[in-house]
């Protein structure tokens, strides 16, 4: 389902998701390089990331397609013109950052990253504050009950 509308005010002037992703991943492997972990060896967690990555990246061409047929952007810092509320949407009101959650702890496991591992927390708190919570203002702004009706009804996370 789709709800339609026009005006230009973004939740955010920073792409704060892909900035937030790329800042865990470099602070991560930076972490592991000075303060290395006992090597760990591959096997069934390195197995466990890439089926992590798989599901993460086909979750979210799922979600840019549905984005896509909807005709509203998918870029964090634009302003939505529309408020979708099927495809993924259905199971969660943010399951593009699902699937960025479950792409870095994949990576983690694929690259053997204890610190990777350990600011996934700091990863889903950013993600809450910077991204997600002014998004949701900035639907109720836009849609008003439609988006009060979609969140009543549609988890934040799962």
């Amino acid at each position: 389902m789709t709800f339609s509308t026009q005006g230009e005010r973004p939740p955010s002037h920073i792409p704060w998701p892909p900035l937030l992703f790329i800042a865990v991943i470099a602070g991560g492997r930076t972490l592991d390089h000075w303060l290395p972990a006992p090597w760990i060896p591959p096997g069934p967690a390195h197995l466990a990331g890439a089926l992590l990555v798989a599901l993460a990246l086909a979750n979210d061409v799922w979600c840019a397609l549905t984005l896509r047929r909807h005709d509203t952007t998918i870029l964090p810092h634009r302003a939505v013109t529309a408020l979708v509320t099927d495809g993924p949407y259905r199971y969660s009101r943010n399951p593009i950052y699902i699937s960025e959650l479950a792409l870095t702890l994949g990576l983690a496991l694929l690259l053997r990253s204890p610190a990777m591992v350990l600011l996934i927390p700091a990863l889903f708190f950013a993600l809450t504050k910077l991204a997600i919570e002014p998004e949701e203002r900035h639907l109720h702004e836009k849609f008003g009950k439609a988006f009060e009706l979609f969140r009543a009804r549609t988890p934040r996370w799962l």
